[in-house]
């Protein structure tokens, strides 16, 4: 058998995970950009991270909670690549809830940042950045619904789990740009 043709039904990457990735990395692009704008205008505002933002704990919260989202995603992806119908749905409502608890945490940490979209310039990029990501995180949430939706019709096998896998890669993406972010924002 050469090394062009292969019996398993996930060795050739699709169009919809070729489309993923060139939309993460623009994506990444308008992050990157919006991340030097913060870095230019904190610098020049000389603003002082730990007097106006909320406390780190809620941060620190919210990165535990989509970390563990990542994590049940990932576990859902494993199990179903194993045929485990069971294991799918428990990761995935243990991913979504999970990310509902982010949304929720971000919506608290907004309302106690102690920072306006008002403030400048610069607590108009904050904002941006923390909605843009926002919006990833309620898409991400929808897409994980979605899978679960369709795990609980039986939609997926141990053959045919392409969205599952595609939905927990822009999860895992929003997961890793709240990393980034976490670290700009608050620890640097």
């Amino acid at each position: 058998m050469s090394a062009m043709t292969s019996t398993h039904p996930m060795s050739r990457v699709s169009t919809g995970k070729i489309a993923l990735l060139v939309t993460l990395m623009t994506e990444s692009v308008f992050f990157a950009t919006l991340l030097v704008a913060y870095a230019a205008l904190r610098e020049q505002v000389g603003w002082d991270v730990s007097q106006t933002l909320a406390r780190l704990s809620i941060p620190i919260f919210n990165s535990a909670v989509l970390l563990l989202s990542a994590l049940a995603a990932w576990w859902s992806g494993n199990a179903i690549r194993k045929g485990e119908q069971a294991g799918l749905r428990r990761g995935l409502l243990i991913a979504l809830l999970l990310g509902l608890v982010f949304v929720a945490g971000q919506i608290y940490e907004f309302n106690s940042a102690g920072l306006s979209i008002s403030d400048q310039a610069f607590g108009g990029v904050f904002f941006t950045l923390m909605g843009f990501h926002a919006v990833h995180v309620l898409a991400g949430v929808v897409f994980l619904a979605l899978n679960l939706m369709r795990a609980y019709l039986g939609d997926f096998s141990a053959e045919q789990y392409e969205a599952v896998e595609v939905g927990n890669w822009f999860w895992y993406y929003v997961t890793a740009v709240w990393a980034v972010l976490f670290a700009a924002l608050y620890l640097v």
